[in-house]
């Protein structure tokens, strides 16, 4: 029986070509194999696996900015309290004084829900410290970039107030110091609520042309493909 040499009849050339062409197709990658482009597969890995990364990377970035926001929120709550003891203790120097004892009430019950917020946690880690401590965040897919993140010490911003039983013990002073020292845990907060804003949408985009670079390589010209096919 006349078998075809594919090496010079052009008809066993052309049934090559269009199962070389149909691989493509059902695949819809252009490098199939790593013997139709060694170097470009050898390319492609590597962006793959940057691609995975930076997904990742951008995953735990978000859930930073969570985590930020929600301790953000904790110190809003803290400087409200903060100001509504200042209230408490305006009005107890009044010339009614606090003879009812509802400020002194309102004051103790404020100062245990103040003292309480430094246990808040964020899917189960904690938001706060005593002294103060941070948590490592990677900023990029290669891991050349790092910062780390604080779990703020609240405890001893308020600590001022948090250990006076009694409204008469308290000072103004002692209460707008307090109020600064939140203040101050709130603008490092914001500080690093902004790198990780800036560090998230630099992945996006990083990973956006990593896949696109990816896809030149590897994916099929379905357009000359399927023409050539």
């Amino acid at each position: 029986m006349a078998t075809y040499n594919y090496l010079i009849d052009p008809i066993g050339a052309n049934q090559s070509q269009q199962n070389f062409l149909l691989q493509q197709l059902s695949s819809g990658n252009r490098i199939f194999s790593s013997w139709i482009d060694a170097g470009g597969m050898a390319v492609s890995t590597k962006l793959d696996a940057a691609i995975s990364r930076s997904s990742v990377v951008v995953n735990n970035l978000a859930t930073t900015n969570s985590f930020l926001q929600t301790q953000d929120g904790t110190l809003q709550s803290a400087s409200e309290i903060l100001d509504r003891m200042g209230q408490l203790k305006t009005m107890s120097e009044g010339v009614f004084g606090d003879a009812t004892g509802a400020y002194q009430t309102e004051f103790t019950e404020l100062s245990k829900q103040l003292s309480s917020l430094s246990g808040e946690s964020f899917n189960g880690v904690q938001m706060f410290s005593d002294p103060t401590g941070s948590l490592a965040v990677m900023g990029n897919e290669s891991g050349s970039v790092s910062f780390e993140i604080s779990q703020a010490n609240i405890e001893s911003s308020v600590s001022d107030i948090t250990a006076q039983a009694n409204l008469a013990d308290v000072t103004m002073a002692n209460i707008t110091d307090s109020l600064q020292n939140v203040a101050n845990l709130r603008a490092t907060n914001g500080a690093q609520q902004s790198r990780v804003g800036a560090s998230f949408d630099l992945m996006k985009v990083n990973h956006a042309n990593y896949s696109l670079a990816y896809s030149t390589i590897m994916d099929v010209d379905w357009a000359q493909a399927t023409t050539d096919y």
